[in-house]
């Protein structure tokens, strides 16, 4: 490692790309995320249902925890930044501003993930957001907060060692310059599918002696798919014999270490400025925060608030019922009063202020892309900036509908379209010429797909109308597909002067049929993203590796507020991808109206 006085100095950001085409077609290199309609993706969304039905019956993970108070916390932080341990906040104990790197939403594509570790270990230069005449350094920070979701489908301890830990440790041990760090955060509902166990190995305080071999950070991925499918089994035959599976003790990050005792926490910051870090489980705060911030807030009352949720009090530019309730959970006026509000969970970057208070969603650690919402009619609030915006949203959303069918997200609507049209077509065929079986066919495939299609799209209040109208005409489409595609292939075989046989036919016509089908599934995603209904689907099947980000911050050693820049990577596998400043801004807790945004 270069002594620090030999390294060049770091080069200024500059503004990000707003191009609405900036990535091929078909990215290149191997497809290693998580394909949300693929088959080995399916024992995570079962996982969700088996979580959230154990939540629905109050074991929690939460009742082994003990809540950090305040003082401790910040002494404990301190110890290992080298500062004043009696301090009764972080800016007091290492005598100048503290720099906070937050990041959420993180483990997906190993190669991303890579990227973003590189990404978030270097020093920047970039303009001051409250004298935008000044360039100054930006220091990596001291402490890095995560937002939660650590990794997908499911946060176990194997997929964030695979697609975390492991690519984070090949860009952090590369950048190690020897400063200690400290890492705390709060959890997603993904961490939640597997009880917290995963996200306790890797931010929760070492509560036992760990030997250096457990302590080592791991460079070396050891679940590729087949030896996951492996240890799926061995899993299965343990918990069928009434043995236990053995565990990583922890899961190391080059050159950080784990402060917390419990999932939820409060960190005074700097005088008159407090971290409040939430854990809503899967459905709400529980008992045991409320008193716990009802006691730090009568503690602290004159004091602003940075507060970070696992996921948004606006999603979509539209309030989101958890966000509400985590902050009415705790008693927050927003509006009157000047908050800085953390969250991911959506995997863009958006800046909002509504009241006295400024909302930022950065979930671009590594998870594929949502995007923006498109249809803003009747929005509660407007971004003031956001990346990517609409016209970068829709260029990728054109993607969706061919991206879907050629199986790029998965495999499981090609086997729902097949399971479902070879019954159908074996109507149709048997009695052809029957009118009356080959509308039957197609009323049965119509009902059945406008049914699914009407679940994804969701019943909300307020939007069942036009979600049930998309579902329905997104069936109407999907039930003339099977016998549709049966005479198309019919007249063009004819044509060709072509013979064959009932079988090959058959599966001719199947495999064609499952590709329409999946055509008009991606197109009702991408339906219901454009006409703002439900605004995660398309892009989630399209998986896009793009618009990872992270927040540099700086808490000011005056106590007065907190200066921010978004630090972003259009391309993380681009290797000429360079990183850029998407946003800057500079949240005073007394006087929002001195905010100054890029």
């Amino acid at each position: 490692m270069d002594p620090p006085s030999s390294r060049p100095p770091p080069r200024e950001l500059v503004p990000a790309t707003r191009a609405p085409h900036p990535f091929p077609l078909l990215p290149s290199g191997p497809r290693r995320g998580v394909r949300w309609y693929g088959v080995l993706s399916f024992w995570g969304h079962l996982q969700h249902f088996l979580a959230s039905a154990i939540a629905t019956n109050d074991i929690d993970a939460r009742d082994w925890m003990t809540p950090d108070e305040p003082d401790e916390l910040v002494a404990r932080v301190v110890e290992r930044l080298g500062g004043e341990m009696r301090a009764r906040t972080l800016v007091e104990g290492v005598g100048r501003d503290v720099w906070i790197d937050f990041l959420a939403d993180t483990g997906d594509d190993p190669g991303v993930a890579e990227a973003v570790g590189a990404l978030l270990s270097r020093e920047y230069s970039a303009r001051d957001p409250s004298e935008p005449s000044r360039v100054m350094a930006l220091p990596r920070g001291d402490v890095l907060l995560v937002g939660g979701d650590m990794a997908y489908p499911v946060a176990t301890t194997d997929e964030i060692h695979d697609r975390l830990v492991v690519p984070f440790n090949r860009s952090l041990i590369g950048a190690a310059d020897g400063r200690p760090r400290v890492l705390i955060g709060v959890p997603g509902n993904h961490d939640w599918y597997d009880g917290l166990d995963g996200f306790a190995r890797l931010v929760r305080r070492r509560v036992v002696e760990l030997s250096a071999e457990e302590e080592r950070p791991s460079v070396v991925t050891d679940a590729r798919t087949g030896k996951r499918v492996r240890k799926v089994a061995a899993w299965a035959e343990r918990f069928v014999q009434g043995k236990s599976v053995s565990q990583r003790k922890a899961l190391v990050l080059e050159g950080y270490t784990p402060v917390q005792g419990a999932s939820y926490f409060a960190l005074p910051l700097a005088p008159g400025l407090t971290l409040l870090g939430l854990d809503r489980q899967l459905r709400s705060v529980d008992f045991r925060q409320r008193r716990y911030f009802q006691r730090v807030l009568d503690e602290r009352a004159d004091e602003h608030l940075v507060v970070l949720l696992p996921d948004p009090v606006y999603a979509f530019l539209d309030p989101s019922p958890t966000g509400l309730a985590m902050i009415e959970a705790l008693g927050l006026d927003l509006e009157a009063r000047a908050h800085l509000v953390l969250s991911g969970d959506l995997h863009h970057y958006e800046r909002l202020e509504s009241g006295a208070s400024t909302h930022v969603i950065a979930g671009g650690g590594g998870a594929f892309l949502h995007g923006a919402r498109l249809s803003r009619e009747r929005v509660a609030v407007r971004p003031r900036v956001e990346w990517p915006d609409e016209a970068q949203t829709l260029a990728l959303l054109a993607r969706v509908p061919l991206h879907v069918a050629v199986g790029r997200a998965g495999l499981i609507p090609h086997l729902v379209m097949t399971l479902f049209f070879a019954p159908t077509l074996g109507i149709g065929l048997t009695f052809w010429g029957t009118r009356g079986s080959v509308e039957g066919a197609s009323a049965v495939a119509a009902a059945f797909a406008a049914i699914v299609c009407a679940l994804i799209g969701g019943w909300r209040r307020g939007r069942f109308l036009k979600v049930a109208a998309l579902a329905l005409a997104t069936g109407v489409v999907v039930g003339l597909v099977p016998l549709g595609t049966a005479r198309g292939v019919a007249w063009l075989v004819e044509r060709a002067g072509l013979t064959f046989g009932p079988g090959p036919m058959a599966a001719i016509v199947l495999g064609l049929a499952a590709f329409v089908g999946a055509l008009a599934f991606g197109g009702y995603l991408v339906a219901l993203a454009a006409t703002g209904l439900e605004s995660t689907q398309a892009l989630t099947a399209l998986g896009h590796r793009g618009f990872k980000h992270f927040v540099r911050l700086r808490v000011r050693a005056d106590g007065a507020g907190v200066d921010a820049w978004v630090i972003g990577l259009a391309d993380p596998l681009d290797p000429g991808s360079q990183p850029s400043l998407v946003d800057s801004f500079a949240w005073r807790a007394v006087d929002q109206s001195a905010s100054e945004s890029r």
